[in-house]
């Protein structure tokens, strides 16, 4: 029996500090945007491990408080709270779709009725520690990604 228990608290303690380890990154949000578009609607996000380390990151769809304009930004956990922890691309589409599906993040956007779409997906690059893109598409035929990445 007291074994039983002691095994009880190794567990417990082991859950309580697991959930610790568990980052909120909606508190560290970069200054000048929001979570919702023009219209308040939510953009997308997706809260998976990308990195493996155990603690969830965040792929999310922020919106500038000024103009409204888009950015697609991912938190790593391995990188939170250094200067590379917060990574941006500039995206200029506004309807979006976001999925995190065997390994790889993909970001689906259009601009409605104007007939203007992107694509991108990106697998974790675990040697250099970070995204990298995988496959790219737009409406102008582009293969390649045109936006600028960077960090916040």
């Amino acid at each position: 029996m007291k074994n039983l228990l002691i095994l009880a608290t190794m567990l417990l303690t082991f859950g309580f500090a697991k959930a610790q380890s568990q980052i909120n990154y909606y508190q560290h949000l970069p200054n000048g945007y929001q979570l919702n578009d023009a219209n308040g609607e939510l953009g997308p996000a997706s809260n998976f491990d990308f990195d493996k380390d155990g603690i969830k990151d965040l792929a999310i769809i922020l919106f500038d408080k000024k103009d409204g304009m888009p950015i697609f930004c991912i938190y790593l956990s391995s990188k939170f709270n250094t200067s590379k922890s917060f990574k941006y691309c500039d995206w200029v589409f506004m309807k979006h779709d976001l999925n995190y599906e065997n390994g790889k993040l993909s970001l689906n956007s259009d601009n409605g009725s104007m007939g203007q779409y992107g694509s991108i997906e990106m697998k974790y690059d675990i040697v250099n520690r970070e995204f990298r893109v995988t496959k790219y598409e737009d409406d102008a035929g582009n293969k390649t990604i045109k936006f600028k990445i960077g960090y916040l």
